[in-house]
C-alpha cells in the first residue's frame, strides 16, 4: 500500500505538496515593483498530486505544474495549474499513483505497463517561450504546449512534424541575436540507448537540420552550451542501462569508474564532425554559456566533482558524498586547433556554491561577460532548517572576478534566479533579478525582486503569496515586448 502524504518522508516541510490550482489577483507587495518591469515569470514545478509509489523515488518524478507571475504597472497576479499530461489524467481517473520509479516504465502498475511509452512524462522541468508558443519541457518526451494566459494544456508539440526524436531536452539554447534554437533529445533511439539527435530550429519554429550522434555511453545530458560556432555536449557518470531498469531501479545511478567527456560539434557541421574531449570525474549538470575565438572555446559552468543527487545512488553501493556534490563555478578551455583530447579546468568563485546557472539570454551564443545564479552565501546566518538554504542572488563578472550579491534574508530559501532586461537594448545584465523564495518562518512563498544597478541594497520588492507555492525546477522571464514580436 502506498504511503500517505503525512507518512511520506520526502513530502514534509518545504516539499509538502499543495495539490491545487490557484489564482491570486493583485498579490500583496512589500516595497515597490519597478515601473519598467513588464512581463511574466513562468515557472516549471514538480508537485506530487498523489504520493510516489516508492518512498525513495526522485523528486524529479513529481507531476508537472506551471505557475505564472504576471507583472505590470507595479502589480502582480499569480496563477498555477497542473499540466494535464496523459500520466496526470490517468492518475486522476484512478484516484491513485499508477506510475513507478523515475523514468522506469517497468515499475509502473500492471495496467500502465507499455501503455504510454514516451508519453508517461511529467513535463515538470522547464518552461520556455519560443516561436509564439509556451512549452513545458522534460527530457524524457516531447514538449507540452500550454496556453500562455490560462495555462491550460494544449498537448504535445513536435514542431509541425519536423522534430523526429521521441525526447526533447529541458535546456534548448536560443541564439540571442538570430533567435535560432539549438536543441536535442538523448535516449533518442529508445530507452537506455546512447543516441543523441541534435536539431536546429529557425526562430519561426521550422526545423532546419537534424544530426544523429552516439555518446561514448548513455549519460544524463541535462544541459548543453553553444558558442558562436560550436555546440558543447557534456557526458559524465550519471548512467543507466536496460539491465538496471529491468531490475526495477530508479533510472539513473552514479558510476565513479567512467571518464567524463565533452563532445564538440560545429553548429553548421555534420554528425561526423563531432570530437570528444576527455577528463576526470565531474558532473556538469548546468552551464552558463560559452564563447569561441580562433578555434579556442571557453565554457563556463556549474560543476561538481561527484554525484550531485543523493536520490540517484552510486551503482557500486558507495555512500553519497556531500563534499563531492558541492557545485561551484568553473571555466573549461578546449582548443579545437590541438590534437590534445583533454581540456583545461579553472576554478572560479569557489566561495559561492550554486547549481542553477544562467546568463542574460540576449547574449546566448556570443561573447558575454556576466553570469547569474542563486547561491548559498557561507558568510551569512542560516536558518534552523537542517540544511544550508540558498539565500542570495548574484551577478558574476567573468572579466574581473567580482560578484555583486543580494542577500534575501536568513529566513529565506531561494529557488532559481530569473533575469529581466531593463529594455530590449539595455546593457548586458542590466535589469532586474528575481526568484521565488520560501519564508521558513511563515512557510509561505514570496517573489524577491532586486535591481542589478544596486544589488547590495537588497530587494526592491517582495510579492507575498498567501500559501507556499509549488517547488520550481526551472523557469524563465518572458518580457511583454517579446510576446508582441
Amino acid at each position: 500500500m502506498a504511503l500517505s502524504y503525512a507518512e511520506h518522508p520526502a513530502l514534509q516541510g518545504d516539499f509538502e505538496p499543495s495539490r491545487f490550482n490557484a489564482s491570486v489577483f493583485d498579490c500583496e507587495v512589500v516595497g515597490e515593483i519597478p515601473a519598467g518591469l513588464d512581463g511574466t515569470f513562468y515557472r516549471a514545478c514538480a508537485e506530487w498530486f498523489y504520493p510516489p509509489k516508492f518512498p525513495d523515488d526522485s523528486p524529479f518524478a513529481a507531476d508537472g505544474m506551471v505557475t505564472a507571475l504576471r507583472i505590470a504597472d507595479g502589480c502582480c497576479d499569480f496563477t498555477s495549474r497542473f499540466i494535464e499530461t496523459p500520466r496526470y489524467l490517468a492518475n486522476r481517473e484512478a484516484r491513485r499513483q499508477l506510475f513507478g520509479y523515475y523514468r522506469n516504465p517497468f515499475t509502473h502498475e500492471p495496467e500502465m505497463q507499455g501503455k504510454f511509452n514516451n508519453l508517461d512524462t511529467a513535463s515538470n522541468t522547464n518552461v520556455i517561450w519560443f516561436a509564439g508558443r509556451l512549452l513545458a519541457l522534460k527530457e524524457d518526451a516531447l514538449p507540452m504546449e500550454m496556453d500562455p494566459d490560462t495555462l491550460e494544456t494544449k498537448g504535445f508539440f513536435d514542431f509541425g512534424g519536423g522534430y523526429k526524436a521521441p525526447t526533447f531536452t529541458a535546456h534548448p539554447k536560443v541564439d540571442g541575436r538570430t533567435g535560432e534554437m539549438i536543441t536535442y533529445g538523448y535516449e533518442a533511439e529508445g530507452l537506455a540507448s546512447n543516441a543523441i539527435w541534435i536539431y536546429t530550429v529557425d526562430a519561426d519554429g521550422t526545423v532546419t537540420s537534424e544530426r544523429r550522434i552516439a555518446a561514448p555511453y548513455l549519460s544524463m545530458v541535462h544541459d548543453i552550451a553553444i558558442s558562436q560556432n560550436y555546440i558543447m555536449i557534456p557526458v559524465y557518470g550519471m548512467v543507466s542501462s536496460m539491465e538496471r531498469l529491468r531490475e526495477g531501479k530508479v533510472h539513473w545511478g552514479w558510476d565513479t569508474t567512467v571518464p567524463s567527456h565533452i563532445g564538440v560539434l560545429p553548429r553548421n557541421g555534420d554528425a561526423s564532425d563531432i570530437r570528444w574531449f576527455d577528463g576526470p570525474q565531474m558532473a556538469m549538470v548546468h552551464t552558463f554559456a560559452a564563447t569561441d575565438r580562433d578555434g579556442v572555446i571557453t565554457l563556463d559552468a556549474a560543476v561538481s566533482d561527484g554525484n550531485p543527487f543523493p536520490f540517484f545512488p552510486d551503482v557500486h553501493g558507495k555512500p553519497f558524498d556531500p563534499a563531492a556534490a558541492r557545485t561551484t563555478v568553473r571555466r573549461y578551455t578546449i582548443d579545437m586547433n590541438s590534437r590534445d583530447a583533454g581540456w583545461r579546468e579553472e576554478p572560479r568563485f569557489q566561495d559561492k556554491p550554486g547549481a542553477l546557472s544562467r546568463i542574460d539570454d540576449r547574449f546566448m551564443g556570443h561573447d558575454f561577460r556576466y553570469g547569474l545564479m542563486s547561491f548559498s552565501d557561507e558568510f551569512q546566518a542560516f536558518t534552523g532548517t537542517g540544511r544550508r538554504p540558498t539565500n542570495s542572488l548574484g551577478r558574476f563578472d567573468f572579466a574581473t572576478g567580482e560578484v555583486e550579491t543580494m542577500f534575501a534574508g536568513p529566513e529565506f530559501g531561494l529557488q532559481e534566479i530569473a533575469f529581466a532586461p531593463r529594455s530590449p537594448d539595455a546593457a548586458e545584465a542590466d535589469g532586474w533579478v528575481m526568484a521565488l523564495a520560501t519564508n521558513y518562518e511563515t512557510m509561505k512563498s514570496e517573489l524577491v525582486i532586486g535591481d542589478t544597478a544596486d544589488l547590495a541594497a537588497g530587494p526592491v520588492a517582495r510579492v507575498r503569496l498567501p500559501f507556499k507555492a509549488p517547488q520550481q525546477i526551472h523557469g524563465n522571464w518572458v518580457p511583454a515586448w517579446s510576446r508582441n514580436t
